[in-house]
């Protein structure tokens, strides 16, 4: 099962990574997705075996099985993105980072991956924004705690920050909200000038 209380790799740091394919590799099959894993019909659940099978060479465990399951009875969105995932990680060049994995910590990633939705539509995922696709295969990428072959950890990480829609939000909220704090202080500090001032006049 999925540890709830972990870090979310879509907003926190890794601490480590393996090195996997080429980005351009996962982007071009992302852009080349197939009709059939996008049908809101597919049964999620079927695919996300099928897909951990083939990665792992092994059959689906019981802490696996409770993660698809849950992905397969998820809203829309995030069934169709863990379709996409499964899509991905049969990437032929990712198999043999994901084959040294139990079947479980892939289907775990891919769970944390399908939060990408709530920040990035699906339909921005198939547009003509390279750094959009970029930034769907670096979230599937760090959810399976890989990065793409040619770069360093530091590296694979200062990308994912330039990169991140999610990361790029909370950093503008956060300035704005300095900004906020920095004009409601200026405010008190000259009203409590202007207090000042006024109390000094009453009493000359």
């Amino acid at each position: 099962m999925t540890d709830r209380t972990a870090p979310n790799p879509l907003e926190q740091p890794l601490a480590h990574s393996d090195e996997g394919p080429w980005l351009r590799t996962l982007t071009d099959r992302l852009v080349a997705t197939p009709q059939a894993f996008l049908r809101p019909e597919v049964v999620t659940e079927a695919v996300l075996r099928d897909a951990l099978e083939l990665v792992t060479g092994a059959p689906v465990e019981a802490d696996a099985l409770s993660a698809v399951r849950r992905l397969g009875g998820a809203a829309l969105p995030e069934r169709l993105a863990a379709q996409v995932a499964a899509h991905l990680v049969m990437e032929p060049s990712l198999r043999p980072v994901l084959d040294a994995r139990a079947p479980v910590d892939t289907a775990a990633g891919i769970e944390h991956f399908t939060a990408l939705v709530g920040v990035v539509p699906l339909r921005q995922w198939f547009g003509d924004d390279p750094d959009r696709h970029e930034e769907v295969v670096r979230a599937l990428l760090r959810c399976l705690a890989i990065r793409p072959r040619g770069e360093t950890h530091a590296q694979s990480e200062d990308r994912w920050q330039s990169v991140s829609t999610g990361l790029r939000s909370d950093a503008l909220r956060l300035a704005a909200l300095e900004q906020q704090r920095a004009a409601e202080l200026a405010k008190a500090l000259a009203d409590k000038r202007a207090q000042e001032a006024a109390a000094q006049y009453t009493h000359v």
